[in-house]
């Protein structure tokens, strides 16, 4: 009976495991769909990585020293409204994410991780966050955080 018991748990926990990582997959995949929908002026990709609720948030630092905090989905999509009248795409610009840290617990996820953008431009590095909800089976950003390295992005401007 104990080793009955002992195969259900190891069992269990293998396929709890296994659920986790899918999510975590699923995580990466959403931040990763909603930065480069935003480079691609793909309004689409973009808007689909977010939830669709007064209650998101968006903080970044600027390139000019300010820095911008946007509160609800509907300010957010205004804020944004003139990166996507062009569908064409201004620059190609490479993303690459490494180093994430995921703690998950349910339906929600504080999400940390390093992003790297190169484009024509350079390389422009910043240290991310994110907390994400399970919105009817998929994962939607509800909050961002985006602390970018401005010490030399002038210096790459002017090159």
């Amino acid at each position: 009976m104990k080793t009955f018991f002992l195969v259900i748990a190891i069992t269990l926990c293998s396929l709890a495991n296994s659920m986790a990582q899918a999510d975590h997959e699923a995580i990466k995949r959403v931040l990763r769909n909603e930065t480069e929908g935003f480079f691609k002026r793909d309004k689409a990709v973009w808007s689909n990585a977010w939830a669709h609720a007064p209650y998101i948030h968006f903080a970044a630092n600027l390139y000019g020293g300010d820095f911008m905090l946007v509160e609800g989905w509907d300010k957010l999509e205004k804020q944004f409204a003139s990166q996507f009248k062009s569908s064409k795409v201004m620059d190609n610009v490479m993303v690459q994410n490494a180093n994430y840290s995921i703690h998950q617990n349910g339906n929600m996820a504080f999400v940390t991780y390093d992003q790297t953008l190169l484009d024509s431009h350079g390389k422009t590095t910043s240290k991310e966050s994110r907390v994400v909800e399970k919105i009817n089976g998929q994962w939607k950003i509800i909050n961002v955080t985006a602390l970018t390295n401005l010490k030399n992005f002038g210096l790459a401007q002017q090159k």
